[in-house]
């Protein structure tokens, strides 16, 4: 089968879409880019030989990996760093231990209506009421009040 543009263009709406369902990885977007730069190669230099198609393809693909990926990581990464910040909404609140805690062993804490992870510095055992220090991700930093 000869790829032509359209076949091309195809190809490439068909990578960015599989980078869509697939979140994280940020590699798909890169092979549907080279496919959009080949469409237009391909429409501007019709005869070129399936060959060097294929080759410029994957020649493509592997410079915008090199060349973007980094630089766009950070902004689709969707990490989350600690929260320092007093004015989140769990710090200061106070919670209930429903499984006992120790240093560097998470336990659950109850806040809400809902049970977290949390992390304490002391050995909490279950019943005792804490105070949120502060958030990582979704783990409580707690302490004993």
């Amino acid at each position: 089968m000869q790829m032509t543009p359209v076949y091309w263009l195809y190809f490439g709406v068909a990578m960015i879409l599989l980078e869509v369902m697939t979140p994280g990885a940020l590699i798909s977007l890169f092979f549907g880019l080279a496919a959009f730069t080949l469409a237009l190669i391909v429409w501007l230099v019709p005869e070129l030989a399936q060959v060097w198609q294929w080759l410029l393809f994957s020649a493509l693909s592997v410079l915008y990996i090199v060349l973007i990926r980094k630089s766009l990581k950070p902004i689709f990464g969707g990490s989350r760093e600690i929260s320092d910040n007093p004015d989140d909404s769990f710090t200061g609140k106070l919670a209930v231990v429903t499984q006992a805690i120790a240093p560097g062993k998470p336990g659950r804490v109850e806040l809400g209506g809902t049970t977290w992870n949390a992390e304490a510095e002391c050995d909490l055992d279950v019943g005792v009421s804490v105070r949120v220090v502060n958030q990582n991700n979704l783990t409580l930093n707690v302490e004993a009040i």
